[in-house]
């Protein structure tokens, strides 16, 4: 039976600060709302971060003195781009090596805690 040893994203998972012009983002968990699947781990539903995932927003906090032009909020998207070929329940999970964008557009690597260091994949325990 195949093993997969991604470390799987969950909504305490913290992505890595970041600074966009008189703006500083920083380091903070993705929260949002993970999916229930039909994976069981420990007697509960695995809850994952998967598909287009909306993490929790970003305050910013500026550097000008006045607060001039003002930091945009911090919008953060996530998307399975490491692991494309592992599938759970349809998705592809976000693990260890995948980034949010920030505004769209800036990465910030995600840097853990990770949950689940192993699970093995076409088991039935």
């Amino acid at each position: 039976m195949p093993d997969y040893t991604g470390n799987l994203a969950s909504v305490t998972t913290v992505d890595t600060s970041s600074t966009i012009a008189n703006c500083i983002y920083p380091a903070i968990a993705i929260g949002g709302a993970p999916v229930a699947t039909t994976v069981i781990v420990n007697n509960q539903p695995l809850l994952m971060i998967a598909g287009d995932y909306v993490c929790a927003p970003v305050p910013p906090t500026n550097t000008n003195t006045p607060p001039l032009p003002i930091c945009p909020a911090g919008t953060r998207t996530l998307k399975a781009e490491t692991c494309t070929n592992v599938f759970i329940n349809g998705q592809n999970p976000v693990i260890k090596g995948d980034a949010t964008k920030l505004l769209g557009s800036s990465d910030r690597l995600l840097t853990g805690p990770f949950q689940y260091p192993r699970i093995k994949i076409g088991t039935q325990t």
